[in-house]
């Protein structure tokens, strides 16, 4: 197994533990995220607009974008605009509330469910493919600790 250290060719080694650690983090996010753009590709979809279609298909009722905003995986500014290119290709219907008419809500249509749901389930499939070289007990204990860089991020936000 490379070491990043080798894997990025450096010629000197890192500055810090934590230099590393948040190199090692970038390098891995970046390869699953043009992990995930391959898979979602071929179905015409992004990450971010499978994520709302999924949750939208999960929570089976409308949804808000500020909702949806808060259940997104990956932080999208503009959810509205996300929402928008969904809409175009008819994925989803946005309507006013009638008691406040400053409200949105957006729902998934028939045609989003048609292509969220089979692509929910090969991703399963991606998913474990993507983690085969880890145990279960490794996922467990990687879930554990990027909960913990999570945290640590969030307080050093707060400071």
């Amino acid at each position: 197994m490379e070491d990043l250290y080798h894997e990025l060719k450096r010629c000197q080694p890192f500055a810090s533990v934590a230099q590393e650690a948040i190199v090692s983090l970038a390098r891995t996010g970046d390869q699953l995220d043009n992990q995930l753009s391959q898979f979602f590709r071929p179905k015409e979809l992004t990450f971010s607009q499978y994520n709302l279609l999924r949750i939208l298909d999960m929570e089976d009722r409308p949804l808000t974008c500020g909702e949806i905003g808060e259940r997104l995986v990956q932080i999208v500014p503009a959810v509205t605009a996300l929402v928008d290119r969904l809409l175009a290709r008819e994925l989803v219907t946005r309507s006013r509330s009638e008691t406040d008419r400053r409200t949105v809500f957006v729902a998934i249509t028939r045609k989003g469910r048609n292509l969220v749901r089979p692509a929910s389930e090969e991703l399963r499939d991606f998913e474990n493919t993507l983690l085969k070289g880890l145990k279960q007990k490794d996922k467990k204990e990687l879930i554990r600790l990027l909960q913990l860089v999570r945290e640590s991020i969030r307080d050093a936000n707060k400071e």
